[in-house]
């Protein structure tokens, strides 16, 4: 499988990022994931680092070199991130659990497997526009749904932050299944979180990506959504991928991804002990800036 590859996470307004984004492939399939932590809740910048960590790790142990049930696996991938974070919080004696959105995506035998919790989106964008979005788990969604409120009016409604649905929680997570697409070649999947997507209608989106590759386009759309969002802004992540022809000839291009020549990106390993260094000195910073 040859893609063109993008990845970004910028910190926007906030004094810290709780957005976590990870890649993860075997010569036949390729995992993509977001999490947005949850800014409420104390550490969750670790329940989305937990949520990245642990759904590649799983992949890796069971895509040999693909997924024998891609909907199964990340139903029960998510569910025990889950319980991953529950635990997290009772081992650490915390006040709170933790919590965080999350989008996941499996792309191999030329089919796209989705599924989410929370309000970090899921875009499928082909020749002919924009052929899915991911429904928000949110209080504005369910009162778009009931046309209580316009896509407009909830841009700036109160109420356009609050989830009913995300891992840590008290209840377990429902989990959204979406249905299987299709993809080839020209196929744009896009995960991002709501620093993103809150700054960009999906016309607009449509309109950009319209005979273009995410490299060509997601870099100045995360300019914008920042110069936009202003101070005020939340933390900003996009993964995404564009599927390209097999003839294609990558070269030495640093943007394109030849999952049957390239390497997994993290070897197969086990990358939650390595981070925790890194999560722990956010946590730190995060501490220190609230008595600040």
């Amino acid at each position: 499988m040859k893609l063109s590859v993008f990845q970004e996470s910028r910190i926007g307004g906030r004094s810290y990022n709780q957005d976590r984004l990870a890649i993860a492939h075997t010569p036949e399939s390729v995992l993509l994931v977001v999490a947005d932590g949850m800014g409420g809740h104390m550490r969750g910048e670790v329940a989305a680092q937990i949520t990245v960590d642990l759904l590649c790790e799983l992949f890796y142990q069971q895509a040999s070199p693909t997924l024998n049930h891609p909907n199964r696996f990340l139903v029960n991938a998510i569910s025990s991130v889950h319980q991953v974070i529950l635990e997290y919080a009772a081992d650490h004696r915390l006040p709170d659990v933790p919590s965080t959105t999350v989008v996941a995506a499996i792309l191999q035998q030329d089919q796209l497997f989705w599924c989410h919790v929370g309000d970090s989106r899921l875009y499928l964008i082909d020749q002919k526009g924009m052929r899915l979005r991911s429904r928000d788990h949110s209080q504005v969604q369910r009162l778009i749904d009931q046309g209580l409120l316009t896509e407009e009016a909830a841009k700036t409604h109160p109420d356009r932050n609050k989830i009913y649905n995300c891992l840590g929680a008290s209840s377990d997570p429902s989990i959204d299944i979406g249905e299987r697409q299709p993809i080839g070649p020209g196929c744009s999947v896009l995960l991002c979180t709501d620093g993103l997507w809150s700054q960009v209608q999906d016309a607009e989106l449509e309109r950009v990506f319209a005979g273009r590759g995410v490299n060509q386009v997601l870099p100045a759309l995360i300019n914008v959504a920042e110069r936009r969002a202003c101070a005020g802004g939340d933390n900003l992540s996009a993964i995404a991928v564009t599927v390209l022809d097999d003839a294609v000839e990558l070269g030495e291009r640093d943007d394109a991804l030849d999952t049957e020549k390239n390497p997994p990106r993290m070897g197969g390993r086990l990358i939650l002990e390595s981070n925790l260094e890194t999560m722990h000195r956010e946590i730190l910073a995060s501490q220190v800036g609230k008595g600040a």
